[in-house]
């Protein structure tokens, strides 16, 4: 019997499809170098400097069963992630929407080319996302972020 999956086998999955966001064939970005996918917890915001850059946390987690009769030796669960990606935009504000529609997409077709997570015991996830733009702290250039929720639904067992 394989070890169950937990928040850490989850989280090492998702590292993993994210890192295959590597610029090549339908990918615009590049998240495969060091330093690019972190889990993050609550203590603080994420503070890279790389561009492109995704930090992720794993959020609630519930327990669910399939009604009357259930094996309750075995649960369902479903769990949120929340993650965040940021794009350099440039300079102009409609470069920076295209930077982070790019990022959307790239992080559409690698979470929904690997909806299981590969070998986390997911058995389906949904993607809600959210593009926002913004001076990036210098001044200087544009950030562009794309704000998603996925979620979960896996078996502990």
């Amino acid at each position: 019997m394989s070890a169950p999956t937990n928040r850490g086998t989850i989280a090492t999955a998702l590292t993993a499809v994210l890192q295959g966001i590597d610029g090549t064939g339908s990918y615009t970005h590049n998240l495969s170098g060091a330093d690019q996918v972190e889990q993050l917890d609550l203590n603080g915001p994420p503070v890279s400097r790389v561009r492109p850059y995704v930090a992720f946390f794993l959020g609630a987690r519930q327990d669910i069963r399939g009604g009357a009769g259930a094996d309750l030796s075995q649960y369902g669960q479903t769990m949120s992630v929340d993650l965040l990606a940021v794009v350099s935009g440039g300079t102009s504000p409609s470069s920076a929407v295209q930077a982070a529609q790019d990022m959307e997409a790239d992080l559409l077709l690698a979470l929904h080319g690997s909806r299981t997570l590969g070998s986390a015991k997911v058995f389906d996830l949904a993607v809600n996302t959210e593009i926002v733009t913004g001076s990036e702290v210098d001044g200087r250039s544009r950030d562009a972020y794309v704000a998603v929720t996925i979620d979960l639904f896996w078996a502990r067992i």
